[in-house]
């Protein structure tokens, strides 16, 4: 368009009472804007099973690109409401061994197996190993798969070398303790930390033998923790609200490092994550308290990031949410920057009803950017964030007594979905969460939640390439040398 008719439009637009602002035709974009992530939303929830339990659910990606997750046996997740006892009891009897369980998804999550004795369809995992809670997942730089379980006293530890098809291998009494978490670095090196009493415990054979490397200390984890990708004898975990605790020495001794400055949270394991380059990242979500909470409007989000080289901690953020009650705050990262972040929150409008959130963002501690006029400026994470469940995942209250709710057989004492839930990412970098789901399964009421698996269909990929996958190892059966 000529200089002239541009002139000639505006005039013409002027005598019929509009107002131009031409300068805003031409506008050049805000110095930062290219750095806001694409939209990010979730497809369908797959039910993974509809007879077991799904309460704390963890997931795995194996080297072969297959999806592994694990669940609580159910046992310590029920909902005694007769109605609900009815209606479910006999899918958990039917089907209970006195261990977690494991199914795997070689289609990127479409269809799942059951992962029984020899990768039968049915029964237990491991011939050796005995635990019905707390499961969680760790493989090491072989690609060995490892999980763990208890029975309220001993902590075993069981895996699988042939991508999550049979679990072949199990120490059914490691030690003793409650709530064990599991971190593999190199080739069949494996790290367990139990949180009551505290200690890690390491093994370099697979998980056959293992050795105390600590058990004492203010500065220890009180969750899982990480080996830094780059520095495979520095361990990286959380500590207290809104810290990070180091271990140069493979776990015999922690230094802790404060000042997140993060907001309220309800968590009960220290949301924590590290990038391929070694950068911590940890998330706060509070405002639900307990069933009596009557407020669902005060819920906050709020996330940083710590530079172990300089040990020094960010700016935190505050994330950007619909109004509602938060708890429970997941974390999972990628790629250097490339991070996600899950919660669950409470709807105001139906105190009764919660959601899963996720917000993603690829430039997790921010960015420098240089604008159009040659100055810099320093732009926080740009997030977007997304209901992945679409519709109700729980409905009714939340306990967090922990066993203890179990001493009410009504809506107080609900503890279907346990403690938590947890996002990752599968073999191309897209997000994914997994929870037990209590809602949205019909209209009857269960005595437990069921597994479910949701995956984005667009937003961010927490990988810039896909991972290099490999051929799926051959079966072991029940060979535990395999």
């Amino acid at each position: 368009m000529s200089h002239r008719r541009t002139a000639l439009l505006a005039a013409a637009t002027l005598a019929c009472g509009t107002p131009v602002a031409l300068s805003a035709i031409a506008a050049p974009p805000t110095c930062g804007s290219q750095l806001a992530p694409p939209k990010l939303s979730f497809g369908d929830r797959v039910v993974i099973d509809p007879q077991r339990p799904g309460g704390e659910p963890v997931a795995v990606v194996a080297q072969d690109g297959s999806i592994s997750v694990s669940a609580h046996g159910g046992t310590t997740h029920l909902y005694k409401d007769p109605a609900a006892l009815a209606t479910s009891a006999a899918d958990l009897t039917s089907t209970y061994t006195n261990q977690t369980l494991n199914w795997r998804s070689n289609d990127n999550g479409k269809t799942w197996s059951y992962v029984g004795l020899a990768g039968g369809r049915t029964g237990p995992h491991t011939a050796t190993s005995t635990g019905f809670s707390d499961p969680d997942f760790a493989m090491d730089a072989g690609g060995r798969i490892y999980n763990t379980e208890i029975d309220l006293a001993n902590v075993a530890v069981f895996s699988s070398g042939d991508d999550g098809q049979t679990y072949s291998r199990g120490v059914a009494e490691v030690t003793s303790g409650d709530r064990p978490w599991l971190t593999a670095g190199r080739k069949d090196e494996v790290y367990l930390y139990v949180n009551m009493p505290r200690q890690i415990m390491r093994s370099t054979d697979g998980g056959l033998t293992w050795g105390l490397q600590s058990h004492s200390g203010d500065a220890l984890p009180v969750a899982k923790f990480f080996v830094h990708p780059k520095q495979p004898d520095t361990l990286l975990g959380p500590n207290g609200n809104g810290a990070v605790t180091i271990s140069t020495d493979q776990g015999k001794t922690w230094k802790a490092y404060g000042g997140a400055g993060l907001g309220p949270t309800n968590d009960k394991f220290g949301a924590l994550a590290v990038d391929r380059a070694g950068y911590v990242y940890r998330a706060a979500a509070g405002g639900y308290t307990s069933p009596n909470d009557a407020k669902a409007e005060d819920g906050t989000v709020t996330f940083n990031s710590f530079d172990p080289a300089s040990k020094k901690w960010a700016k935190p953020v505050t994330i950007p949410t619909v109004e509602g009650d938060m708890l429970w705050p997941w974390v999972t990262a990628g790629d250097d920057g490339r991070v996600a972040v899950a919660w669950l929150q409470r709807e105001p409008k139906d105190k009764a009803n919660f959601d899963i959130w996720v917000a993603a963002t690829t430039s997790a501690r921010g960015t420098t950017v240089r604008c159009a006029n040659g100055s810099t400026r320093f732009v926080p994470p740009r997030w977007t964030v997304a209901n992945a469940t679409k519709g109700r995942f729980h409905r009714g209250a939340i306990c967090q007594a922990g066993t203890g709710c179990n001493a009410s057989t009504g809506d107080p004492g609900d503890r279907r979905i346990g403690d938590f839930f947890s996002v990752a990412y599968d073999k191309a970098g897209r997000i994914f969460v997994v929870g037990g789901a209590t809602a949205g399964l019909g209209d009857q009421q269960r005595a437990i939640s069921a597994p479910i698996f949701i995956a984005a269909e667009s937003g961010p990929k927490l990988l810039k390439k896909p991972m290099r996958t490999r051929p799926t190892r051959p079966t072991c059966g029940l060979d535990p040398l395999c």
